[in-house]
């Protein structure tokens, strides 16, 4: 953790004056405050300590941040389509980010306008040009180990683990507004040897669970671990890693069947009054110090090529980094064009 404490100041110092038109102030119109749709919680605050202050400081713009999950936000730009836009800047999961890409709400950026997109990894850029994945993290398995040892149940190795009989009532399930709820379902497909485009043997395989609970919200599922209500819960790796630093008995294990990548995208809003200052901050963002900052605070792995050297060689933070390339990348296009399908069966067969 000492190479990282000296790294964030190097860098704090490095960023604090604008080095080039890659920080300087956007072309006119200038909003007053710039509206981003952001996840909350640990997020938002990690994004508003590390991007949006820096951004204000060189601007002068100032920066809302408005919280909801992601599907939330996709149903509000749908639905103003052809009206005054919400946002200026959307965060969202990338299997929601296709479904907006489809909806035709997104802008494709202009590198020219965010120079650090240059410093992304191939694997987090899109191919078609819309926003790239400014973190990577892993949806497996979180688990209380002290309660698993008190019980006699080995510690989870398999998505399958989630039907022991020995965690019934012990188990919370992510609905599928929630983006580890529509891992775990893809995964479950996948045991019945189904895929993207089988959401009904997913459903049928999450229906036998023996649920505590079905939980929307991250922070729901965090209480829940901490009061020891719940004992295992499909989750999301940097905001397990995160709790266990307040509750050691929290660990988190990616399947032997694989993680699935839980990449989140930043992009511009199509429809904005302010595409230059929403390429300004976005360029803020996958700059090296937030990206530092998400590795350091959240366990969320950095997706800026400057980054990623540096935080492999910290033995505290590397072990609980996910590595792009070792986790499963579903065909998230594929996954939203039976989503409704999806909704339907699970408002029926689990959601009773």
């Amino acid at each position: 953790m000492k190479i990282l404490s000296s790294l964030i100041l190097t860098l704090g110092l490095a960023v604090a004056v604008p080095a080039s038109h890659a920080q300087s102030t956007p072309a006119s119109p200038k909003p007053a405050t710039l509206r981003v749709a952001s996840a909350g919680g640990a997020f938002t605050q990690l994004h508003q300590k590390y991007a949006a202050a820096l951004f204000t400081q060189r601007t002068g713009i100032k920066v809302e941040f408005i919280d909801a999950n992601a599907s939330d936000h996709l149903a509000k730009l749908i639905a103003a389509k052809g009206r005054d836009v919400p946002y200026d800047v959307v965060y969202l999961d990338k299997d929601v980010q296709e479904g907006a890409i489809d909806t035709g709400v997104l802008q494709k950026l202009d590198p020219a306008k965010i120079p650090n997109l240059k410093h992304i990894v191939g694997p987090a850029l899109d191919k078609d040009g819309y926003g790239p994945e400014l973190h990577v993290i892993s949806i497996g398995i979180a688990y209380n180990a002290a309660k698993f040892k008190a019980a006699g149940i080995a510690p989870p190795t398999s998505w399958n683990d989630l039907w022991n009989p020995q965690l019934a009532g012990k188990v919370s399930v992510p609905e599928l507004t929630h983006l580890a709820g529509r891992a775990l379902l893809l995964q479950a497909s996948r045991l019945e040897g189904g895929n993207e485009a089988t959401p009904e043997k997913g459903i049928a395989r999450i229906a036998k669970i023996k649920a505590h609970d079905y939980y929307n919200s991250t922070v729901q599922v965090e209480n829940l671990f901490q009061s020891g209500e719940i004992w295992a819960a499909p989750m999301s790796s940097g905001r397990a890693w995160g709790v266990s630093t307040r509750y050691p008995d929290l660990q988190f294990v990616d399947p032997k069947e694989g993680g699935v990548a839980a990449p989140y995208t930043i992009d511009i809003v199509k429809g904005t009054k302010y595409p230059d200052a929403a390429a300004a901050y976005i360029d803020t963002v996958l700059a090296p110090l937030p990206q530092l900052g998400q590795a350091t605070e959240l366990f969320f792995s950095p997706t800026n090529d400057l980054i990623i050297p540096l935080v492999a060689k910290d033995p505290q933070i590397a072990p609980k980094l996910s590595d792009i390339n070792k986790l499963i990348q579903p065909d998230w296009r594929l996954f939203m064009k039976h989503y409704d399908k999806a909704v339907a069966l699970w408002n029926r067969q689990v959601a009773r």
